[in-house]
């Protein structure tokens, strides 16, 4: 199912000047995955998010969330909407006191708001104020503030921008964590690229309003021949580390818990594939799965294409 489609959309802002912050805008997302929205700065990304919850209106085509258009039924689509802003405000009072308002304007009982609080981390500062916190805590707070209401669909918008590296991290384990344990669809817009590819698995690429390109991550990398990587669960991962390192097309070999983490030019998946499920192969290989994608090199790609 497609919790969110973007049918020929276009959207307009100003008179004199006129801007297509959307230009014939067409892309699908699909349920339960983590969806990256790229594109630079401008391109359009909160205008789509704006769009998705109904807070502006098409000038022309159709937006589809969760089969009903976010503009005319705005109320029963928002309530299954948690929205993370890239540069929220809040009131100076502490974190139990914010987030327990929230719930209440939300109809939450209050054992809902402290589960909340401690899916995020939150429950050491609960009763700290808030302009006390760090960035990386004022995120968790934003993510506790979107998943109050039980939401069917998460938007971040640039979540890790201005974080250092250890927050950036946990803010990316912590939405691994939800994609896990709350099997929602999650679309987080952004241009910082090395985090995203460690958590999405669909991409829509855009660029000054027009759609570039859009899909699953592993299928476009694939398409633009992107270096990819594999984890390969096996019986002995050492040995199948030394008949596999002697492939040219292998650019990296990691040896992770019971099996490999193997780097490789997309386009040669076949031949590591034939080589994995030989019979000739004196190693048994249990599993074999893509883990992820060099983002910023598909990134590169699609720009050029652009």
């Amino acid at each position: 199912m497609d919790i969110v489609v973007f049918d020929n959309v276009t959207k307009i802002f100003g008179k004199s000047k006129v801007i297509k912050a959307l230009d014939n805008a067409s892309f699908r997302i699909p349920s339960k995955v983590v969806a990256g929205l790229l594109g630079p700065n401008g391109s359009g990304k909160t205008t789509s998010f704006k769009l998705i919850m109904g807070f502006l209106k098409p000038n022309s085509g159709k937006i589809s969330v969760f089969g009903k258009d976010p503009w005319i039924d705005e109320y029963s689509v928002r309530r299954r909407i948690g929205y993370l802003p890239e540069k929220p405000v809040y009131p100076y009072v502490s974190v139990y006191k914010f987030l327990k308002h929230i719930g209440k304007m939300q109809g939450v009982d209050i054992r809902e708001v402290e589960r909340i609080i401690r899916l995020v981390g939150l429950e050491e500062y609960k009763f700290f104020n808030i302009r006390g916190l760090s960035r990386g805590y004022l995120q968790r707070l934003g993510l506790a503030q979107a998943l109050i209401g039980d939401p069917e669909l998460l938007l971040l918008d640039e979540p890790t921008a201005n974080l250092d590296p250890l927050s950036r991290k946990q803010i990316l384990d912590l939405i691994k964590d939800l994609k896990k344990e709350l099997g929602i669809t999650i679309i987080i817009a952004t241009h910082i690229l090395p985090e995203l590819q460690e958590v999405a698995d669909y991409v829509v690429y855009i660029n000054k309003g027009r759609i570039i390109e859009a899909g699953k991550l592993e299928d476009l990398t694939h398409k633009y021949f992107v270096h990819t990587y594999y984890y390969v669960e096996t019986s002995d991962p050492r040995k199948l580390a030394s008949r596999i390192i002697m492939e040219e097309y292998v650019r990296g070999i990691e040896v992770r818990d019971n099996g490999l983490l193997i780097k490789i030019n997309s386009a040669y998946k076949e031949d590591l594939l034939n080589i994995l499920t030989s019979s000739e192969l004196s190693v048994y290989v249990k599993n074999i799965k893509h883990v992820t994608t060099e983002l910023g090199e598909l990134y590169e790609k699609l720009s050029r294409a652009s």
